[in-house]
């Protein structure tokens, strides 16, 4: 039997259509389909219901994917046990994370995994936008969030990330220090249009917790763009710690509500679900987890 049919299957049923399959294998859709016909007829049976909106798996294809999953696992396993050892990787890893916190944090822990592993190739998606993990073919993603949506997908949390309210001195200067949370709405605010929810700011946590609404004239997908329109006294900015480490340092901004949190984020590692993780998955997971670990590395300002 074909195992790059049985790959193309599986993904197509991952993916939920053909073309975002193929883009994942690096082939065309038509060779994606034919893989997927072929593999039908050799079976004899019907294991893609096909429409206007993509493939879902028919009965008999849920119970072939179910066990394709595992076939080639236990390909991967038999390679990985023959071609790797942790000592010597080979082959591409492909991931995805966010753009700001893989500029200013990423890149120490990505060159020692890197010379960790010579023989391993990295090619990473760095974007501040919500990636597609399945259906662009990466091995993983790490992201930022407070809790996770993606129940398709493994989580492992990596850290913490903590959030602050910051402003300019000259910003609380002409427009006056707010003392509560709830002082933030008569404030002019900047938004990350990258989260659901980008005008409700949460505080606290359990049973302390509460989301103040808050207005503004700056909505930005950059976090940069953020602290820029705080460090330039044009609002009030809520930023993780990674960003704001230089400003607070040197006195650019200040961080108000410290005696009452945002609510906390995460750094999570997200990877499809499969029987066996991939070796290479596994040991860049634990790298990061054990580099984050470390207290010089922390994302804490």
């Amino acid at each position: 039997m074909d195992l790059q049919a049985i790959r193309t299957f599986c993904r197509a049923v991952e993916a939920g259509n053909l073309t975002a399959a193929a883009k994942a294998l690096h082939i065309t859709k038509s060779v994606a389909s034919r893989r997927c016909q072929s593999l039908e007829d050799g079976l004899g049976v019907k294991l893609l219901a096909r429409n206007t909106k993509g493939v879902t798996p028919t009965d008999e294809g849920a119970l072939f994917y179910e066990r394709g999953i595992r076939i080639l696992d236990d390909v991967e396993d038999a390679a990985q046990a023959v071609k790797h050892t942790s000592d010597n990787l080979v082959g591409t890893l492909r991931f995805t994370a966010p753009r700001s916190f893989a500029d200013l944090k990423l890149g120490p822990p990505l060159m020692a995994f890197a010379q960790q592993h010579p023989g391993l190739k990295l090619e990473m998606n760095l974007t501040d936008e919500r990636v597609d993990i399945i259906g662009g073919g990466f091995d993983l993603g790490l992201r930022i969030a407070p809790e996770l949506s993606d129940t398709s997908l493994i989580a492992r949390k990596i850290c913490d990330i903590r959030h602050h309210v910051v402003a300019s001195p000259a910003y609380l200067e002409a427009h006056g220090t707010p003392k509560t949370p709830e002082d933030l709405k008569d404030h002019n605010c900047v938004f990350y249009s990258n989260v659901e929810a980008a005008k409700q700011w949460r505080f606290g946590t359990g049973n302390n917790a509460r989301a103040v609404r808050v207005t503004g004239q700056v909505t930005s997908n950059s976090g940069l763009m953020q602290l820029a329109a705080a460090v330039e006294g044009v609002a009030i900015a809520t930023l993780p710690d990674f960003f704001l480490e230089d400003a607070v340092r040197d006195g650019k901004v200040i961080k108000l509500f410290e005696d009452v949190p945002r609510a906390p984020s995460y750094l999570y590692a997200l990877y499809p679900e499969r029987r066996l993780l991939p070796l290479k998955v596994r040991l860049f997971i634990d790298f990061m987890a054990d580099w984050f670990a470390v207290p010089e590395n922390h994302c804490e300002v």
